[in-house]
């Protein structure tokens, strides 16, 4: 797993783990269409490099199952993050 992400792709981790709370698993477009296109290759990303697992929707996108769970340990220990 790479620890190492960006400001923008753990506010995107941030933004999906609502999402999961609350039942939900967020397709890419409808992050798209809620984050903006630049997420699509986040999503992906972040799914190769062990923070989320994805999974292939029909039409070639993809939806997020879950985040790992290093990825909810990592970011449950932010105490700092997301508080606001």
């Amino acid at each position: 797993m790479d620890f190492n992400i960006t400001a923008r792709e753990e506010a995107l981790l941030l933004r999906i783990r609502e999402h999961l709370h609350a039942g939900s698993t967020p397709r890419e477009d409808d992050l798209a269409a809620e984050l903006g296109d630049e997420v699509r290759g986040q999503v992906r990303s972040l799914g190769t490099r062990g923070w989320l697992v994805v999974r292939p929707a029909p039409d070639g996108t993809v939806y997020v199952e879950g985040l790992s769970s290093l990825a909810e340990s990592a970011l449950s220990n932010r105490r700092d993050v997301g508080d606001q």
